[in-house]
């Protein structure tokens, strides 16, 4: 089923934000909202934003100023783990216009910051010779869903 989707343009003030998850640092989104609108996706309870809440799936906003706050920001922050992204896939099909995540990681990998990767999508081999490089400095978690419960073993 095709779905429309909303694409708005928006700019941010700051790109860290401390987080509260264990073993994470900071979280850093460059999408509030995802294309993917999974059903079970827990981060639609966390937005603040009212219409991305109530069209999930179909309303994206795309920071397009976070590569160059998050430039300035690595600078003034203790380097740690950096969650990308905690509450929106940050390789969701509008990554491969804007291509926001692949900046942040260089960024983030060259200042000496870890980034922990969470995506579904397999835009992700798109920077696998990043990926690649930092190894020591990285970690990937991959969902992978179906509809056959035969093909899962728990």
């Amino acid at each position: 089923m095709f779905r429309s989707i909303v694409i708005k343009e928006i700019d941010v003030k700051t790109a860290l934000t401390h987080s509260g998850l264990p073993d994470i640092d900071y979280s850093l989104n460059p999408y509030i909202g995802c294309q993917h609108g999974c059903i079970y996706c827990y981060a639609r309870l966390y937005t603040r934003i009212d219409e991305i809440r109530s069209k999930w799936g179909r309303v994206v906003y795309v920071k397009r100023n976070i590569a160059e706050i998050l430039a300035d920001e690595v600078k003034r922050f203790q380097p740690g783990v950096v969650g990308l992204s905690t509450i929106t896939d940050p390789y969701q099909p509008v990554e491969a216009e804007y291509r926001l995540t692949r900046r942040l990681l260089e960024t983030l990998l060259k200042n000496g910051f870890k980034v922990s990767i969470q995506t579904k999508n397999t835009l992700i081999k798109r920077d696998l010779d990043l990926l690649s490089r930092y190894k020591d400095k990285v970690d990937v978690g991959y969902t992978i869903t179906c509809f056959d419960k035969r093909t899962v073993a728990l």
